[in-house]
């Protein structure tokens, strides 16, 4: 094995992927073959009065990607994010005044099927993942149209937030009143940051965290996890997303 740069071999991999000659250690033999590998690509962001910022990314989309993370990580309160110039994949970015948000109205509420069809159609959708196991996914979902309105894939979870977060300041399209549904952990930090996105609720396809079930309850946003085939637990729901759990919280 060398420290230079793998070299792609065979045919392209779809979707900018890459397919990368290995060894393979499987059923008592080795073998030669080529995988799917990411490729990920550090993001620089420049603000004014911070040291430049770093992210590693999957290299699609980066613009949303710059202006969603400035928005939710560098913006201050009543300021939205101004791209001023792009080189490759370094991003000169500068505050600009925010309009005065509009009343933000909460979810709409779901029945309990509502969510695991949605959550079914989430994973269904298919994605990079299928081909790596490498990516998360994030989803706007409006439920007055029962259905997802934008659908995104990196190699962070945070960076899956951040570009909801920059499409949404792109297109003009609201968070607010929306659901967010993702594959990652709902940590703490996961769940403060789809809160500061406008999201009212959050439903995860994984884990949750006793700190991600505290900042959602300080954030006032609702939080499934563990949404599955045939289940899914709230921990909570100030919102009143999930129709029903007030019967029974946290079961599941």
């Amino acid at each position: 094995m060398t420290s230079d740069a793998p070299k792609p071999c065979g045919p392209p991999a779809p979707g900018g992927l890459l397919r990368l000659a290995c060894r393979q250690f499987k059923d008592g033999a080795w073998r030669d073959f080529a995988d799917t590998v990411t490729p990920e690509a550090p993001v620089v962001l420049h603000w004014p009065g911070r040291d430049p910022v770093r992210l590693w990314a999957f290299a699609e989309d980066l613009d949303a990607l710059a202006l969603g993370h400035a928005l939710l990580e560098l913006c201050r309160p009543g300021q939205r994010p101004r791209l001023v110039q792009r080189k490759g994949d370094e991003f000169l970015l500068a505050p600009d005044t925010a309009p005065a948000p509009a009343p933000a109205p909460g979810p709409l509420p779901l029945e309990p099927a509502q969510v695991l069809d949605a959550m079914a159609g989430f994973i269904q959708a298919g994605g990079r993942w299928d081909d790596t196991g490498c990516f998360h996914r994030a989803a706007v979902f409006d439920p007055g149209a029962r259905r997802f309105v934008h659908h995104v894939e990196d190699i962070g979870r945070h960076n899956c937030i951040d570009r909801l977060a920059g499409w949404a300041l792109e297109s003009g399209e609201p968070l607010p009143g929306r659901l967010l549904f993702v594959s990652a952990r709902a940590t703490a930090s996961l769940a403060a940051k789809a809160a500061r996105a406008g999201f009212g609720a959050m439903v995860s396809r994984s884990a949750v965290t006793t700190a991600g079930i505290a900042a959602a309850a300080g954030a006032g946003l609702s939080l499934a996890g563990f949404a599955r085939a045939a289940r899914f637990t709230v921990f909570t729901d100030p919102a009143g997303v999930f129709l029903g759990a007030q019967c029974g919280p946290g079961a599941g």
